[in-house]
C-alpha cells in the first residue's frame, strides 16, 4: 500500500516535470536553475550549518526553508527526482501527523502551532536532505568536512574560554558542596543562547561528522588528513569536558563505548584473518581508555563535576531535574494520548498547573518524556520506531554487507554514533530540540538513511 502510494506520487512528479521541461527548453534561466538546483541545495544546506554557530534560532531555520523550498521546486522542474520512502520514513511521517493531531486538540492552539511549525521545518529539512543525498553521494564528504571543520572551531574556542576563565553569564553549577576555586569555568562557545549544554549537545552531534571524516580520510590514505581528524576528535572531547555538562560527559562516554563496539563488528565481518590490524585495534582502544582516565585525574575539577551525577539530591541542579521530571510526569498521566501540544510555550503555560513551587521550567529536562508530554503515547511510540527501525536497518548493513563498502558501513556507523550521543544527552536534557543540535543530527541521519536506502535498492533491483 505504502510503495503504490509512492509510486502515484512519483508519477505525479513525473507528469509534472514533463510538462515543465517544455517551459524549462524556452527559458534559459529555467533550464540553468534545473541543470544546478542541486548545488544550490547543497549551497543552503552548508549555509545552514555554518550559521548555526553564532545566529538567533529563527535565522537559522530561514536558511533551511530555503533548501525545503528548493527541494520541492526540485521535484517539479529537474527530470528524474522523486521521493524514495523506507520503512524508518514512514515511521517519523507518522510521528509528524501525530504531533499535527496534538498541536489542533492543543488548549493553547497559537502557542502550539509555533512550537509545531518548528518540527515542521526539522522534519522537512531531514526529508529533503536525504533526498539530495540519494543521488549526490559523491558530495556527502564536503558536508561531512564542513561539519568536522565547524566543530574544531567550537572546540578551540571553549578550549580557550575554560582557560582565559570565561565570565559566568549564569548559575551553571552547584557550589555547595565543593570549593569555589574547584568549579569549572563552563565554556558555551559561540552558540546562541549562550548555553554550556548546548554546546555540550553541538558537539556530540558533530563529534559522529569527525569520526566519519577521520575514516574517509584513513581509507584514501591521506594520513595527514586522518591524524587532523584525530586531532579534531580529541579536540572536541576535551572541549565536552570543559562544558560542565554531565548529560554530554555521559553521551561521549555512549559515543566511545558503542563506537568501539561498532569497530569490532567491522573488523569481525571484514578482517576476520587481519590480526594485525585487530592488534591495532585493541591498542586503540587501551589509548582512548587511557587518554580519558588521564583527564579526569590530570583535572580534579572534572572528575568532581562527574561524580556529581551520583549524588542526586544533594546537587541543586540534579534535585530540580527530579523535580521537573515528578511534575512532567504528572502532566503526561493527565494528557496520555493526545499530549498538551507542541513547543516550549505551550509547556511552559500548562506546566504551572503542575509545578511544584519554586521549579518553574521550560522543558521537561529529558526527550522522551517532553515528547510524550506534547505528543502522547503514541507520539512517543512512532519516534522510538523510527529510531529503532533505523538502527536495525543500520546493524544489519555493517554486519551483513559487503567488505567493499568499508566506506559506506564507517558512514552509517557514525549516524549510529550520532543517534548514540545525541539521545543518551537527551535522557536528561532537551537541548536537542535546539536548531543548532537539530540540524547537525538530521543531516548525519540524512546521510545515513541515504546509504542504505541505496543499498536497498540495489538488493532489490
Amino acid at each position: 500500500m505504502q510503495s503504490k502510494i509512492f509510486e502515484l506520487k512519483n508519477n505525479f512528479f513525473n507528469v509534472v516535470q514533463n510538462k515543465f521541461e517544455k517551459l524549462t527548453e524556452k527559458s534559459v534561466i529555467l533550464k540553468k536553475l534545473a541543470e544546478r538546483i542541486d548545488d544550490i541545495i547543497l549551497l543552503f544546506m552548508s549555509i545552514t550549518l555554518f550559521v548555526s554557530t553564532f545566529m538567533q534560532s529563527e535565522q537559522i531555520g530561514l536558511f533551511a526553508i530555503l533548501m525545503v523550498l528548493l527541494t520541492v521546486l526540485k521535484l517539479f522542474i529537474k527530470k528524474g527526482s522523486k521521493i524514495n520512502w523506507k520503512s524508518w520514513d514512514t515511521a517519523i511521517f507518522v510521528y509528524f501527523v501525530i504531533c499535527f493531531i496534538s498541536t489542533i486538540n492543543s488548549t493553547l492552539l497559537p502557542q502550539s502551532i509555533h512550537g509545531f511549525l518548528k518540527t515542521v521545518i526539522y522534519i522537512l529539512y531531514y526529508y529533503s536532505a536525504a533526498n539530495y543525498f540519494q543521488t549526490n553521494q559523491s558530495k556527502i564528504k564536503y558536508v561531512i568536512y564542513l561539519v568536522s571543520i565547524l566543530c574544531g572551531i567550537e572546540a578551540i574556542i571553549a578550549i580557550y574560554q575554560n582557560f582565559a576563565g570565561v565570565e559566568q553569564i549564569s548559575t551553571w553549577q552547584d557550589s555547595n558542596y565543593i570549593n569555589p576555586e574547584d568549579a569549572i569555568a563552563r565554556a558555551y562557545g559561540t552558540l546562541k543562547p549562550y548555553n554550556p549544554n548546548l554546546l555540550g549537545g553541538y558537539l556530540l552531534a558533530g563529534i559522529p561528522f569527525v569520526t566519519a571524516c577521520a575514516s574517509i580520510c584513513l581509507i584514501k590514505k591521506q594520513l595527514k588528513s586522518f591524524w587532523l581528524s584525530i586531532t579534531i576528535f580529541a579536540l572536541c572531547s576535551f572541549a565536552v569536558f570543559l562544558t560542565g555538562s554531565r548529560g554530554a560527559y555521559l553521551g561521549l562516554g555512549a559515543i566511545v563505548g558503542v563506537g568501539v563496539l561498532l569497530i569490532g563488528l567491522i573488523l569481525r565481518a571484514d578482517f576476520k584473518q587481519a590480526e594485525k590490524i585487530k592488534s591495532l585495534y585493541k591498542k586503540s582502544v587501551i589509548a582512548i581508555l587511557g587518554l580519558f582516565a588521564l583527564v579526569l585525574v590530570a583535572i580534579p575539577k572534572i572528575t568532581k563535576r562527574l561524580l556529581s551525577i551520583f549524588i542526586l539530591r544533594g546537587d541543586s541542579s540534579t534535585s530540580f531535574r527530579m523535580n521537573v521530571y515528578h511534575s512532567s510526569w504528572q502532566m503526561f498521566c493527565d494528557n496520555f494520548i493526545l499530549g498538551i501540544g507542541a513547543g516550549n510555550q505551550t509547556f511552559r503555560e500548562i506546566y504551572g498547573l503542575y509545578m511544584i513551587t519554586g521549579f518553574d521550567a521550560l522543558s521537561t529536562y529529558s526527550v522522551p518524556l517532553e515528547i510524550a508530554v506534547e505528543s502522547g503515547i503514541f507520539g512517543l511510540i512512532s519516534f522510538l520506531t523510527f529510531i529503532i527501525l533505523l538502527l536495525i536497518s543500520a546493524f544489519k548493513f555493517i554486519i551483513k554487507s559487503s567488505p567493499n563498502d568499508l566506506g559506506n558501513k564507517l558512514i552509517v556507523a557514525s549516524m549510529i554514533l550520532t543517534i548514540t550521543g545525541v539521545m543518551m544527552h537527551g535522557m536528561f536534557d532537551t537541548i536537542y530540540f535546539r536548531p543548532q543540535v537539530q540540524f547537525l543530527f538530521w543531516t548525519m541521519i540524512a546521510i545515513g538513511s541515504s546509504k542504505l536506502c541505496n543499498q536497498l535498492t540495489i538488493n532489490n533491483q
